[in-house]
């Protein structure tokens, strides 16, 4: 298995996992984005569709990592209009937080183009097979290859949720860089006081 291949397996994989939190705990959705009322029956069946893309992707290979591709580069864009429309999450991973960020377009272009680069090269051949493959001419080799796959495709997740949320974090605080829009802390919320000296 190639080192293109490979990473595009690790974009299935991703995929595969954005498609499951939208099926157990469906948001919003990117659908609210662009002004369009989505049902929770809705948001489960586009996460139905990416799992099916992945999977399909990793058993099948060939013309899905065509697809897999494209949803990467669709995802982009809808983030890219999250951002700018200062949303508070995608719903990319359901409601599994995933702040909107520029890391967050780039990480879909990135991975968007791994999956072109292996369907363009032929490298997208079944990455199941090739991982069966592998454990079978070395056990030890093939377990290997999985488990970084896996990890790849882990990293990246929190490149996509955690780190963005982190930096608007950072960037919040005085003497930030202010590069990233921090949530809205819990204390935030409070219902305000009716005299500003915090009795009512």
């Amino acid at each position: 298995m190639s080192v293109v291949s490979a990473l595009h397996a690790s974009a299935a994989v991703l995929l595969v996992v954005a498609g499951a939190t939208k099926l157990s705990r469906p948001a919003a959705g990117p659908a609210s984005l662009f002004g369009f009322r989505t049902r929770s029956g809705v948001v489960r069946l586009i996460g139905a569709l990416e799992a099916a893309a992945g999977m399909a992707a990793l058993l099948a290979g060939g013309a899905a990592a065509w697809v897999v591709g494209l949803l990467y580069a669709a995802f982009a864009l809808v983030v890219l209009r999250a951002v700018v429309a200062g949303a508070d999450s995608c719903g990319c991973f359901g409601r599994l937080d995933a702040p909107p960020s520029l890391i967050h377009v780039a990480g879909n272009l990135a991975l968007a183009a791994v999956s072109f680069a292996a369907a363009a090269a032929g490298a997208a051949s079944a990455p199941f097979a090739g991982l069966v493959q592998s454990v079978e001419e070395s056990p030890a080799t093939g377990v290997g290859l999985a488990a970084a796959i896996v990890l790849v495709a882990g990293l990246v997740l929190v490149s996509l949720t955690a780190l963005p949320e982190a930096l608007a974090a950072r960037s919040a605080r005085p003497g930030g860089a202010g590069l990233f829009r921090a949530l809205p802390s819990p204390a935030t919320t409070s219902a305000p006081s009716l005299n500003g000296s915090g009795r009512s």
